[in-house]
């Protein structure tokens, strides 16, 4: 039987939101910077750096003020490391107050009444992403035992063995697994090396970081993400 497997950041809902609600709190007197472009460049940085907050070399204090202190200098800027605090403090605060992305809903309901078997697969601390997922309100579609986070498992995406161990832990193979998310390097590199099938949800058009590997569809938009899996499912 088939089964669907989402990210959660920027698949389920939309980081930006939480992230331009906090700068405005935090930056409102720097007017000339686009937040989209601050907001890529951050997690540029984070993704630079995540194996090692994995590991425990670095610790997430030190990595929210590396990316957002890096990121404003890429853009001309320069940050204390008390303004990078208080900025992640407002975008944690305002991350636990996020919303589906209205298709994503839709998605969601769809999957549900076809008893299509729905799980989340993310990276990052378990106790911050449950928050996240808590403020999404899932537990109708997705229960708490469908839900697969890095530091619980053991191994982040994209690592061959972190897929292996949900298929091993859902009863699922494979070739019957939909890996649905935005980051390439993680959900679509990962899936690939697994074997499973990926939909990579692409709508600023990034280009592949590695050209050697396709997802298996690829979409530009949500609306064109709720037509795609009404005719896979």
């Amino acid at each position: 039987m088939k089964a669907i497997f989402f990210d959660l950041d920027d698949t389920l809902y939309d980081q930006l939101q939480p992230f331009e609600a906090a700068y405005h709190r935090v930056f409102s007197t720097i007017t000339d910077i686009t937040i989209l472009e601050l907001f890529k460049k951050s997690r540029e940085y984070s993704d630079k750096v995540f194996a090692l907050t994995e590991s425990g070399e670095m610790s997430l204090e030190k990595m929210h003020q590396y990316r957002m202190i890096h990121a404003f200098k890429d853009l001309g800027y320069s940050i204390s490391t008390d303004e990078a605090d208080a900025f992640q403090k407002e975008y944690k605060d305002h991350q636990y107050k996020v919303s589906l992305i209205p298709e994503m809903k839709n998605i969601l309901h769809y999957l549900a009444a076809k008893d299509i078997p729905i799980y989340v697969t993310t990276n990052g601390p378990a106790h911050h992403q449950r928050l996240k997922l808590a403020s999404l309100d899932l537990d109708d579609v997705i229960p708490d035992s469908n839900i697969f986070i890095s530091s619980e498992v053991g191994y982040a995406k994209p690592r061959k063995e972190f897929f292996e161990y949900v298929n091993q832990k859902t009863n699922t193979h494979p070739a019957d697994s939909y890996m649905v998310g935005d980051s390439f390097a993680n959900d679509i590199i990962g899936a690939n090396q697994a074997g499973w099938n990926s939909i990579w949800i692409n709508p600023t058009n990034k280009p592949k970081a590695m050209g050697s590997i396709q997802p298996t569809y690829e979409i530009n938009s949500y609306p064109q993400l709720e037509e795609l899996i009404k005719l896979l499912f």
